[in-house]
C-alpha cells in the first residue's frame, strides 16, 4: 500500500507541474506531456489489482460499457482512431481511480496533501503575481491569454488559468476546514496562505476562480449553521481575511487587480453574457444542449474530437461547442451523448452523498472538498486534462476524507500534537493555541 500512495502523491506533483513541464522544463514534449498522467494511472490499476483492491463499484461496468459503445460508433463520425483513444481518455480512463483512491488514503493522508497544497499556494501565488506584472512576450507568461487591459491572465504552474482556478478552489476547501477544525494546521501557515489565495484571484481575471472559492466559503458557513459549532472558527477566518484585505488594498498589484477583475465583470454584464448570474450560466450549459439535441447526428461525430487536442488531429470545418455536455453530445449523439450527461450526474449524486454522509458523522472536510470540486464533475470540461486531473484525484480525495483512519493512526497523531504543545511550552510562556485556530 506504501507504494501506491507514492504514485498518488506522483500524481498530485505531476498534476501541480504539468503545465511547468510543458512551458519551461521540456516545451519540446509540449503535446506528449497533455497525457503524462495516463500512464501512471494504467501502473496504478496494474498495482492496485497486484494488492487486490476492489475495481467493484456501481460505476465500474457501466464506465466500460458507454467507452465500447461510444468507441464503436465513433466508425460513424470521421472514424479517426486516435482521435477515439484521446477521447476515450479523456471521458473513460482515469475514472476508476476515483473509487481506487479511499482504498488507498484515509483522512489523515487527505489532510497532509492539504498541508503540502498549502505550501504549494505560497510560491504559485507570487508565480501568479510575477504572470499578471510581466508583458506577454516574458518567458514567465509563454502561452498565457493577453486580456484587453494590457495584461494577461495568469496561469501559474499549469498550461491554463482553470487549472489555477481548481487549484485555488481546492486550497481554499483545506483552508476552510483548518479554520473549523482548529489545531489541524499552524495558523501561520493559514494567514499566508490566507494571503496567498487572495492576491491570486485578485490577479487571476478569473470569475470562475472567484465563483469556486466562494462556493467552498458558503459551504464552510452552511456548515456552521447545521453543524452548530466552528463559529470560532468562522470568526478567525474572518478577521484574518478582513486583516489581510485591509493589507493588499494598499499594495499596487492587488489594486490593479481587482480593478481588472471589476471591469471584466462590468464588460461582460455589458454584453449581455452575465444577466442571468453565475448559477444561471451553469444551468444553461446543461439545458441548452439537452433542448437542442435533435441538431447532432445519430452517431455523433466522433469520440474525442469535441477536445481541442482531438479536433486537431482532423481536417473538418465542423464547430465544435465549448460546454461540456454539449461537447458530448457532439461527440456521442444524443443517445450515448445523453447517457453520458446521465453518467455525469449520478457520479456526482454519489459523492455528494458520500460527502453528506461524513457530515452527518461530523466531518466536514468531504463536505468542503466536495464544494471545490462538484461542479467539475458534474460539467466541467474534461477535455482540459488539468481540469479532468482535480475531478479524478479531488473526487478521490473527497471519498479518502470520508475514510476514518485506523485507531492507532489517530492515537499516533495525538501523540503528535501533544510532543508539539509541550515542546511550545519550553520554548515560550505563550499557549499553544497562540500558534494554533482557536
Amino acid at each position: 500500500m506504501t507504494d501506491l500512495r507514492k504514485l498518488l502523491w506522483l500524481y498530485l506533483w505531476l498534476l501541480i507541474f504539468e503545465g511547468a513541464l510543458r512551458k519551461w522544463i521540456v516545451p519540446a514534449l509540449d503535446t506528449p506531456l497533455l497525457i503524462i498522467r495516463d500512464p501512471l494511472v494504467i501502473w496504478i490499476y496494474y498495482q492496485a489489482a497486484r494488492q487486490r483492491l476492489s475495481f467493484n463499484n456501481s460505476f465500474f461496468m457501466p464506465n466500460i460499457l458507454l467507452a465500447a459503445a461510444t468507441a464503436l460508433i465513433s466508425i460513424f463520425g470521421y472514424g479517426n482512431l486516435l482521435v477515439t483513444i484521446y477521447g476515450l481518455r479523456t471521458n473513460y480512463l482515469q475514472i476508476p481511480l476515483i473509487f481506487l483512491i479511499p482504498q488507498i488514503l484515509n483522512r489523515d493522508d487527505v489532510v497532509a496533501m492539504g498541508r503540502f497544497l498549502f505550501y504549494m499556494s505560497i510560491p504559485i501565488a507570487a508565480l501568479v503575481i510575477l504572470q499578471f506584472r510581466s508583458p506577454l512576450e516574458s518567458i514567465w507568461n509563454k502561452g498565457a491569454m493577453a486580456t484587453h487591459y494590457g495584461t494577461v491572465r495568469p496561469s501559474g504552474t499549469f498550461s491554463f488559468v482553470t487549472g489555477l482556478s481548481a487549484f485555488f478552489a481546492l486550497v481554499a476547501s483545506f483552508l476552510l476546514y483548518g479554520y473549523l477544525n482548529a489545531r489541524t494546521y499552524k495558523i501561520w501557515l493559514m494567514a499566508l496562505v490566507t494571503f496567498s489565495i487572495l492576491l491570486a484571484s485578485a490577479c487571476s481575471g478569473s470569475r470562475t476562480c472567484l465563483g469556486s472559492i466562494a462556493l467552498v466559503v458558503v459551504a464552510a458557513v452552511l456548515c456552521v449553521v447545521f453543524r452548530g459549532k466552528g463559529g470560532m472558527g468562522i470568526i478567525v477566518a474572518a478577521v484574518l481575511i478582513g486583516l489581510a484585505l485591509a493589507v493588499l488594498s494598499t499594495t499596487p498589484v492587488f489594486k490593479e487587480g481587482t480593478e481588472q477583475l471589476n471591469q471584466r465583470m462590468e464588460d461582460t454584464a455589458a454584453q449581455g453574457e452575465d444577466t442571468g448570474g453565475s448559477f444561471a450560466r451553469v444551468l444553461d450549459s446543461m439545458l441548452l444542449p439537452v433542448m437542442t439535441i435533435n441538431t447532432a447526428p445519430l452517431f455523433g461525430n466522433g469520440l474525442g474530437i469535441g477536445t481541442n487536442a482531438g479536433f486537431a488531429m482532423v481536417n473538418t470545418d465542423l464547430i465544435w461547442p465549448e460546454q461540456e455536455w454539449a461537447r458530448l453530445i457532439f461527440e456521442s449523439g444524443p443517445i450515448f451523448g445523453l447517457l453520458l450527461c446521465i453518467f455525469r450526474v449520478a457520479l456526482t449524486v454519489a459523492i455528494a452523498r458520500s460527502a453528506f454522509a461524513a457530515f452527518r458523522r461530523d466531518n466536514i472536510l468531504p463536505v468542503l472538498i466536495f464544494a471545490s470540486i462538484g461542479l467539475l464533475v458534474l460539467n466541467g470540461q474534461w477535455g482540459v486534462p488539468t481540469v479532468l486531473g482535480f475531478v479524478i484525484f479531488g473526487g478521490g480525495l473527497m471519498l479518502a476524507a470520508c475514510v476514518e483512519p485506523p485507531e492507532w493512526e489517530e492515537e499516533d497523531h495525538e501523540h503528535e500534537h501533544e510532543h508539539e504543545e509541550a515542546h511550545a511550552e519550553g520554548e515560550s510562556d505563550q499557549s499553544p493555541a497562540t500558534d494554533r485556530v482557536g
